[in-house]
């Protein structure tokens, strides 16, 4: 659950977060809602009306709520306007199931709360669908309590019919200006990872330049033999110089020891992600691993997760031409696993009609698989790679 109600500053993350908190407006409706709901019956001029009414309630809001938490986003426009008319329908059915006395200041009248969730989610729509929706829902709001219209209550009826105008118009600016922001950081990514991949390139191509132009000069058979062997000494400095390219520093990765914190045997997540990342800073790495500390593992299992990580690293390496490459652990406590994401922005490809190399399949999905782990790749040509390994928690 952890990774649903948290996101990114994406576009995608953005509407995750909206349709989250879309569907915790409808739970909170619902739960005021709830109380009222014997006295409604009780007073209720037509009690099975009443009760089926508030029953379709709490029912549509359920689905939002599944929805949001299930697809990760708002609902459609289509079902925006499923939604508005089970609102209009609610409130034009209320009048005759609630008591004109109870429409206005209680929650026996259930159905101009529910609307003013209702237009706060119609937030996302364009210009001419959210004038429509709201003008809907305000209009059937008037309908309702027109027959509560007293001397007394008229201001009252112009309040909250402004109420739902104000705040649908809040809520539609700030949606807005939210979805704009997140439209300015995918950009703002998508620059920097330009840039670096530039960077990079323009990084290979001088420390390749004097390597390639040595060994050009090597295969020249008229050289003379003094030359030839300060090239050779060249050419070696350029060795070590493009390995540690490769490598992204002087150490070589390291395997991760056994007997860590834990029981023997045992080795901690975190150490055995770093020893697989070891070696590859030319990759652009963002690990991100806080989420993972104290989470322990079996040494067998540390060492397979060591070697997927670094075998998707070194494919990331030779195919992807990647600029970054973020690695995520978390533990999921509440579902009784530790997950780790592998993402590239590399050029990506089609998981169902690219054969899968020895690195993937055998390296990652079938050594994983033999230690009870699991794993899963989803890749989209343009788009990058994504690499999950997850397994069960200690106890």
């Amino acid at each position: 659950m952890r990774g649903r109600l948290t996101a990114s500053t994406s576009a995608a993350g953005v509407e995750n977060v909206l349709a989250l908190a879309y569907g915790g407006a409808r739970v909170a409706t619902i739960l005021q809602m709830l109380p009222s709901l014997p006295r409604g019956m009780k007073v209720s001029q037509e009690p099975q009306l009443y009760l089926v009414l508030w029953l379709l309630a709490a029912v549509n809001a359920a689905g939002v709520v599944t929805f949001a938490l299930v697809r990760r986003r708002g609902l459609s426009p289509a079902g925006v306007a499923v939604d508005v008319v089970f609102c209009a329908a609610f409130l034009v059915l209320g009048t005759l199931a609630v008591p004109v006395q109870d429409r206005i200041g209680s929650w026996v009248g259930w159905a101009p709360g529910y609307s003013l969730a209702v237009v706060v989610g119609v937030a996302g729509l364009g210009t001419a669908a959210w004038c429509a929706a709201v003008a809907t829902v305000s209009a059937a709001y008037v309908f309702f309590v027109a027959d509560a219209a007293t001397i007394v209550n008229r201001s009252t009826i112009v309040g909250n019919t402004l109420t739902l105008l104000v705040l649908g118009g809040v809520a539609r600016i700030v949606v807005r200006y939210i979805r704009r922001v997140a439209a300015d950081a995918d950009e703002a990514r998508a620059r920097v990872a330009e840039l670096a991949r530039r960077e990079e390139k323009q990084r290979a191509q001088l420390t390749m330049h004097d390597a390639t132009t040595i060994m050009q000069l090597l295969t020249d058979p008229t050289l003379p033999a003094d030359t030839r062997a300060q090239l050779c000494e060249q050419a070696a400095v350029e060795v070590r110089r493009m390995r540690a390219y490769l490598r992204g520093g002087p150490d070589a990765p390291r395997r991760p020891a056994t007997g860590g914190p834990g029981e023997p045997g045992e080795v901690m997540l975190r150490d055995v992600l770093e020893s697989g990342m070891s070696g590859f800073a030319d990759l652009g790495l963002e690990p991100a691993l806080d989420l993972a500390d104290g989470v322990v593992v079996d040494a067998d299992a540390g060492e397979a997760v060591r070697g997927a990580v670094a075998g998707v690293l070194h494919n990331v390496r030779r195919h992807a031409r990647a600029s970054m490459v973020i690695v995520h652990a978390d533990a999921e406590r509440d579902r009784g696993r530790w997950v780790v994401t592998i993402r590239d922005d590399g050029i990506g490809f089609d998981v169902a009609t690219t054969a899968l190399g020895t690195g993937l399949r055998r390296q990652v999905l079938a050594e994983l698989e033999r230690h009870s782990l699991t794993a899963s790749i989803a890749s989209t040509p343009g788009l990058g790679t994504q690499i999950t390994m997850e397994g069960k928690l200690g106890p």
